[in-house]
């Protein structure tokens, strides 16, 4: 481990790069579900799906802060 990285650190940006991959997947097989199936549904359904879609992208949001943030800390630690 690189002596400027701490091992919380370190952990919190692959917590946070997991969940970003993991979130991007979902939202992509959200919006392949949505794009094959749009005009069959209810406009409560479309709604739900779009709704679910916007919170997977809140999430991906939350977690790429969280990753700047770290990777602020460790840039910042680098200059010193």
């Amino acid at each position: 481990m690189h002596p400027l990285v701490r091992k919380k650190e370190l952990s919190v940006l692959a917590i946070d790069l997991n969940d970003i991959f993991e979130s991007c997947y979902n939202y992509m097989r959200m919006l392949s579900e949505l794009a094959a199936a749009a005009e069959d549904m209810s406009k409560e359904t479309l709604i739900e799906k779009l709704i679910d879609m916007e919170i997977e992208l809140d999430h991906i949001h939350w977690h790429y802060k969280s990753l700047k943030k770290e990777l602020k800390k460790i840039y910042n630690s680098s200059d010193k």
